[in-house]
């Protein structure tokens, strides 16, 4: 009975929540989702939802709501981008001996030969590379900012004031330029 009633309460407070603020999570999300990814709002919206449901479940006090909530529809927004980044990549992994006797190969684009597709890869590794040599703090913010996300929404997320934010984007990207520059690869950066 009493964890009938907790969950109860957990839903009550959820449907408070969500009354006051549903629109304003529909929207982050919306502002914040890339469009040409084929991502659905209404699914990346359930995930922030749910997120919601087990803050509140696990007793969580949200003293500012809208800057929680916030939190969560980025952060749910930003973690469906990384899984469809990270299914096309897996669609563009290496083919193992098992697959090449079935004849089967990775999803590519018709156009790209073998040695443009390896190339691509080495050249992702590298970039890869460098980024790791990124100071962690630099390295998130220039990942968010590459995302997509402003210097204020970085802040928000990572509950950091915006001066503080953009400056660790600014330096970066001044970081990341120069080791790419190092790397000899030569690319625009905004």
């Amino acid at each position: 009975m009493g964890e009938s009633s907790s969950v109860l309460a957990t839903e009550a407070r959820l449907n408070v929540l969500l009354d006051e603020y549903g629109t304003y999570l529909r929207n982050i999300i919306a502002r914040l989702c890339p469009k040409d990814m084929g991502l659905q709002y209404s699914d990346i919206e359930q995930d922030a939802r749910l997120r919601l449901w087990r803050a509140l479940e696990s007793g969580r006090e949200i003293t500012d709501p809208a800057s929680y909530i916030y939190r969560v529809a980025a952060t749910a927004t930003i973690d469906a981008v990384r899984r469809v980044k990270a299914r096309r990549e897996e669609q563009l992994g290496p083919v193992d001996d098992e697959d090449e006797g079935r004849g089967i190969t990775p999803l590519a684009n018709p156009e790209d030969s073998p040695d443009r597709i390896v190339e691509r890869r080495r050249m992702i590794e590298r970039v890869r590379a460098v980024f790791s040599r990124l100071a962690e703090n630099r390295r998130s913010v220039v990942v968010l900012y590459l995302e997509g996300l402003t210097t204020q929404e970085i802040a928000h997320c990572l509950g950091w004031t915006e001066p503080k934010a953009r400056h660790l984007v600014y330096r970066g990207l001044q970081d990341l330029r120069r080791e790419l520059r190092a790397e000899g690869i030569d690319c625009e950066i905004d």
